[in-house]
């Protein structure tokens, strides 16, 4: 399985699905597709790194605490993440963020307010991991 991630058809909110080989990776693609659904990244240069723990007793739990933080960073320090490294699992997960400031991407949609549990979704797939949210915008 190769590692990806693509925006779903919502009537008003950002769907998203991302996969990859491991959990991992595949919560580096969630937090990839979280941000491909207001901005566009690309050639733009870190300018900070944040880490972050990412509490949680399931997958799910992990991947709302990394969408969450990415939208807090968004909210209160206008930071957006360019790349994100995540290490460990339920109970003991942290993320690692290479960061720009909001002024050196380019914004092309309504930024995120919340991540929504419903249909919030994180399990093992056919040769790897597959994940799925909602985001309030």
């Amino acid at each position: 399985m190769n590692r990806g991630h693509r925006l779903l058809p919502h009537t008003a909110d950002v769907r998203f699905e991302a996969w990859a080989p491991t959990r991992e990776e595949c919560l580096a693609e969630a937090a990839a597709a979280l941000v491909a659904g207001f901005a566009d990244v690309t050639g733009v240069a870190a300018r900070t790194t944040r880490t972050a723990r990412l509490p949680g007793a399931t997958d799910e739990d992990v991947l709302l605490a990394l969408l969450d933080e990415i939208v807090y960073l968004l909210d209160t320090e206008d930071a957006v993440p360019l790349r994100a490294e995540v290490t460990g699992a339920a109970g003991d997960a942290s993320v690692r963020l290479d960061l720009a400031p909001l002024d050196r991407v380019e914004v092309i949609g309504a930024a995120p307010k919340a991540v929504s549990l419903h249909d919030l979704r994180f399990e093992r797939a056919t040769g790897g991991w597959w994940c799925t949210a909602t985001v309030d915008v």
